[in-house]
């Protein structure tokens, strides 16, 4: 046993003198590094050229966009107006159309009326009121509606302010008011006394035959056609004074009053003629 304990103390011994001692470690020396702030830290104190040019930035940033915002609806607006002219040059082509149609009718019933009052004025002792209904033949009016419908949505639109100068939107007051004036005397002032007078007084002078003239929808009518043809009617003494101061009277107003409603008509086409002319030179 004493032995055994011997050699394990030997042992052991042997072992420690073969392990190298250990070597004293250094001591950590402080490192003296340099530290170099960003321009942009939070500790940073900026310039106020450095403030100055990125507020020029920003702004020049925002001001650009506006700018290139404004053009563009400029552009979008300028190309609207455009198609308002194109529709609108058509509105004034179908008014000057539709005016050169009335004032030809126009025209013709005038020549026709007017020879009838030339008629009642022969102071003949009796008129054939048969025949005086025959030559008036049937009694018409026209109504005159006038297309505006792209220059009220113009106007509604705003739009009025991109299609040209004060002289062009002058003369497009001008015209938007004669044919308003034109559309009044043939609504306001020619077909009321149409209407009302003229035609309750024909039908209060002519006999039921002759009445038959008056509707052109009856002139397909045969049978009624050969009533009126074989119809012979005339007026004597007081019947036929009676006749001419009622028909007389009846179609002297009836000319004053499509006297004036062709004025305004010629007056309406004359501004649409130049309204014509100043959109074709915008196109």
């Amino acid at each position: 046993m004493s032995e055994e304990k011997n050699t394990k103390v030997k042992v052991e011994d042997e072992v420690k003198e073969l392990q190298p001692e250990p070597q004293p470690q250094p001591e950590p020396q402080p490192t003296n590094m340099e530290v170099h702030k960003h321009p942009h830290h939070v500790t940073h104190k900026k310039k106020w050229a450095e403030y100055f040019l990125e507020f020029l930035m920003i702004f020049l940033a925002v001001f650009l966009g506006f700018v290139a915002e404004n053009l563009r609806e400029h552009s979008v607006e300028k190309h609207r107006a455009k198609q308002f002219l194109q529709s609108m040059s058509l509105d004034v082509k179908d008014n000057i159309k539709h005016l050169d149609s009335l004032m030809h009718e126009d025209t013709v019933l005038m020549a026709n009326h007017d020879s009838l009052v030339n008629w009642l004025l022969a102071d003949s002792a009796t008129i054939d009121r048969a025949a005086f209904s025959r030559t008036m033949g049937a009694v018409w009016m026209k109504n005159f509606l006038v297309r505006k419908e792209t220059y009220e949505q113009m106007k509604s639109s705003g739009s009025l302010r991109y299609v040209g100068n004060i002289d062009f939107l002058r003369e497009m007051m001008t015209y938007d008011i004669a044919l308003t004036f034109a559309q009044t005397r043939n609504q306001d002032f020619e077909r009321k006394y149409y209407t009302e007078l003229f035609i309750p007084a024909l039908y209060k002078a002519y006999d039921l035959p002759c009445q038959i003239t008056l509707d052109t929808s009856n002139h397909s009518d045969v049978f009624k056609m050969e009533k009126l043809a074989n119809h012979h009617d005339v007026l004597s003494a007081n019947d036929a004074a009676v006749f001419r101061h009622d028909m007389g009277a009846a179609l002297t107003l009836r000319l004053e009053r499509v006297k004036r409603s062709l004025y305004a008509f010629r007056e309406a086409r004359a501004a649409c003629v130049r309204m014509d002319s100043l959109i074709n030179e915008k196109l």
